[in-house]
């Protein structure tokens, strides 16, 4: 006789709903365009040139593209870290302690993903020093989320 313990009485249950890894994705009501991503890559330069490094990474991290294609993705991306890679060390502390949980784990989200490519590589003493000071203000919290959030930025 087969072990009865090792039987998946689910199986034999025609009510028995079983989920698929497309039901356990998040729906996305809309996925953004570069064109429809461009109004806020244009505000995030004028940012950066006026000097406003403050407001630009609370822009960046208050509403990441999480359903954005890859290409809007892509150069969202270059743009954050045009913004990153021009703060200065000494302001980097106070602009993260201005950020609530949600931005805090949407900027580690972007210090991963600038690690993981060139451009970001040629930086990485900086996005490093961001990553520093990230984890001295919050903990490992950001890191944590990081790992178990399926968004991408």
């Amino acid at each position: 006789m087969e072990d009865w313990r090792r039987i998946d009485i689910d199986a034999y249950d025609p009510e028995s709903g079983r989920l698929t890894v497309d039901d356990l994705k998040p729906p996305y009501p809309h996925i953004l365009t570069l064109q429809e991503l461009q109004p806020a890559i244009q505000q995030l330069r004028s940012y950066t040139s006026s000097g406003d490094f403050s407001a630009a990474v609370q822009l960046i991290t208050s509403e990441p593209p999480y359903d954005a294609d890859e290409q809007a993705k892509s150069q969202y991306l270059t743009g954050v870290l045009e913004v990153l890679t021009q703060v200065r060390q000494a302001d980097i502390a106070n602009i993260i302690k201005q950020l609530d949980r949600k931005q805090q784990d949407a900027l580690i989200k972007y210090l991963y993903k600038g690690m993981s490519i060139p451009e970001g590589q040629k930086h990485g003493g900086i996005l490093l020093a961001w990553f520093e000071k990230l984890t001295q203000v919050a903990g490992v919290n950001p890191i944590v989320h990081y790992l178990s959030d399926r968004r991408t930025v």
